[in-house]
């Protein structure tokens, strides 16, 4: 699956367009998995699975109105046995890139890339589900709030065959500020330091 996705968007008053770059990954360098160190498994894992860029492209804002940032949540649902009907961990997280904030990516304009593999940890499936949101960043422009611009889900099922992690891509679909909503508490409890604008 490889698929160029575009959602609108407005900050500050200037609307822009998000592009998602969603496809399997098929090259271990392109990834960057031959960079990470002490993997538990073989870097060619990650070949099959999900690669994600997104960015805003030709972005018409200008100066401080460009500032911007990307928040996800991951859901993982893992069973131990492929005969169970609920799986054994079944928890959600916020993936940052700094534990002290929340942000997966942050900048002017701001970009997000993740290429998540083999989560199986000893399970026999599973399912990791991504929730990717754009957020106005707190600032003096917006009373210090916390505000959805824009969010999309994407993922993937995985399984092993022949001792290999076999994954198969879910769809990437646009999410409205319903989601957004539904996670503040669970952010609000992890990071109690932002005021989340619903």
């Amino acid at each position: 699956m490889n698929k160029v996705f575009h959602m609108p968007f407005e900050l500050r008053g200037v609307k822009n367009i998000i592009e998602v770059v969603y496809k399997a990954n098929d090259s271990v360098s392109e990834s960057g998995f031959d960079t990470l160190t002490d993997l538990p498994f073989d870097p060619s894992f990650c070949l099959g699975y999900p690669a994600m860029y997104a960015y805003v492209k030709d972005m018409k804002s200008t100066g401080y109105r460009r500032v911007c940032g990307w928040i996800q949540l991951v859901h993982r649902e893992y069973y131990s046995s492929c005969e169970l009907d609920s799986p054994d961990e079944d928890v959600i997280s916020v993936d940052t890139i700094d534990a002290s904030n929340i942000y997966s990516g942050y900048g002017s304009p701001a970009e997000i890339y993740d290429a998540p593999c083999y989560n199986l940890n000893g399970n026999a499936k599973g399912k990791w589900t991504a929730y990717t949101y754009l957020v106005d960043a707190p600032c003096r422009m917006n009373g210090y709030k916390m505000i959805y611009l824009a969010g999309f889900k994407w993922g993937y099922f995985e399984d092993m065959k022949d001792g290999k992690p076999c994954p198969e891509m879910q769809n990437i679909a646009e999410i409205d500020i319903t989601k957004w909503r539904e996670h503040i508490p669970y952010m609000k409890a992890q990071f109690p330091r932002y005021d989340y604008a619903e």
